[in-house]
């Protein structure tokens, strides 16, 4: 099996691939760019932009290390999918995992074990059956529909205590997808071979999830200690590339792509800081418009509502969107700030990307405010970096809120 080593917002050259090779990558990598060599046959320059993880397929590895330490991103990646979670939890360290996926796969195995430790949980499952003997509830449609009459068997539904139940599926499933990554140690596989054996001897059903639709499950007392390692498994199994098809082979990945990674990161972070509902500080808001008709609608990656007015709106951008001057990013951040009615805009950035800035725009009042997030530090002190902004957030928000009173005491 051949192993090729990128690096993210990095091009490598020379890489040499079939057609249908390149065609994997590509599924894998819609935003990456892979261009062939000059004058050279079925060699590439690849440039992964901003993905990190693994892809694998039956003769092929391709692994994408992160520009940032492993441990930091999995840092931005984890809290943003659960900040309560995370903000707990200071007994697993992941800096020296030697990659992305072994610093996930080392604290699920963790959090596993020591929830397998109380016991695996059982549950109630309803099962539908055709018995000689009356057992729980008789379905006389059912009944009836099948036979025509009341008589043996009969169509039952009863509830049946089993440890075949959704939490020790999610974690079947997400130990089962670990484990066809490559790249783990024989350690860590290991591990999850135990964690397997020791689910599918309890006879815990073997089910395939699609990223798209899992569904949540809801901590309570009874299932309180399976709250970590579900919280992992469901990261594992949401993973939007985790599982991928080509035509004729079957091939695996863990990916993250970075751009939403620092997204979500930002917009959850400062929600928390601020002490605001999904519903005051939303993921995508879906009624700003640019133009009175209502024909133009835009969406800012962060917007604060206020008994249905837009208070603040801002933009995420991980790498600037065209570093040769022409900012479309602003232009995009101030049409956010035209289509909200708000005086000041802010567009938050990855450190290392720009400057932290003020524009003020002419004739109409607005102001453009640059600010960056340095994700080099520890997580308390990207932690802090967000609540310096949640500070410049609540002090313009503060003033918006004043000027739209006053306006609504003007009748303007």
């Amino acid at each position: 099996m051949r192993h090729i080593c990128l690096t993210e917002w990095e091009k490598k050259t020379e890489v040499k691939l079939t057609v249908e090779e390149r065609d994997q990558i590509k599924k894998a990598l819609p935003e990456a760019v892979i261009e062939p060599e000059p004058g050279k046959e079925n060699i590439f320059q690849i440039n992964p932009q901003n993905y990190v993880g693994i892809i694998r397929t039956a003769d092929l590895v391709v692994e994408i290390k992160p520009k940032l330490p492993i441990d930091r991103v999995l840092f931005l990646i984890t809290y943003a999918f659960d900040p309560k979670y995370w903000r707990e939890e200071q007994v697993v360290q992941f800096k020296n995992a030697p990659n992305l996926q072994e610093a996930i796969a080392i604290p699920f195995i963790t959090f596993v074990e020591n929830a397998f430790k109380r016991g695996q949980l059982f549950g109630y499952k309803e099962v539908d059956e055709s018995l000689h003997q009356v057992k729980g509830k008789v379905r006389f449609s059912d009944q009836i529909k099948r036979y025509q009459r009341v008589t043996l068997p009969i169509e039952v539904t009863y509830d049946e205590l089993t440890v075949d139940i959704e939490e020790n599926r999610h974690i079947l499933a997400a130990a089962s997808k670990l484990l066809q990554l490559s790249r783990l140690s024989e350690k860590i596989k290991s591990s999850l071979r135990r964690i397997i054996r020791q689910l599918e001897f309890s006879e815990v059903t073997h089910y395939h999830y699609d990223h798209r639709s899992i569904k949540p499950i809801q901590i309570s007392r009874l299932n309180q200690h399976y709250e970590r390692p579900l919280a992992l498994a469901k990261l594992i199994l949401s993973n939007e590339t985790i599982e991928l098809y080509g035509e004729s082979t079957q091939s695996t990945g863990l990916l993250f792509n970075m751009a939403k990674v620092f997204e979500e990161f930002v917009r959850v972070a400062l929600r928390e800081s601020l002490n605001l509902s999904e519903k005051e500080f939303p993921e995508k808001t879906k009624n700003l418009y640019l133009d009175n008709n209502k024909k133009v609608q835009v969406h800012p990656d962060l917007s604060w509502w206020r008994q249905g007015e837009c208070v603040l709106v801002g933009d995420v951008k991980y790498k600037e969107t065209n570093p040769t001057g022409k900012r479309p990013d602003l232009y995009q951040l101030l049409s956010f700030a035209v289509a909200a009615n708000v005086d000041k805009a802010f567009l938050i950035y990855a450190a290392g990307e720009v400057d932290n800035l003020r524009y003020q725009i002419r004739e109409i009042e607005k102001e453009l405010i640059v600010e960056t997030l340095e994700l080099g530090g520890d997580p308390a002190s990207i932690l802090a970096e967000v609540e310096a902004i949640a500070r410049k957030f609540r002090k313009s928000c503060s003033h918006q809120s004043s000027s739209l009173e006053a306006a609504h005491l003007l009748g303007i």
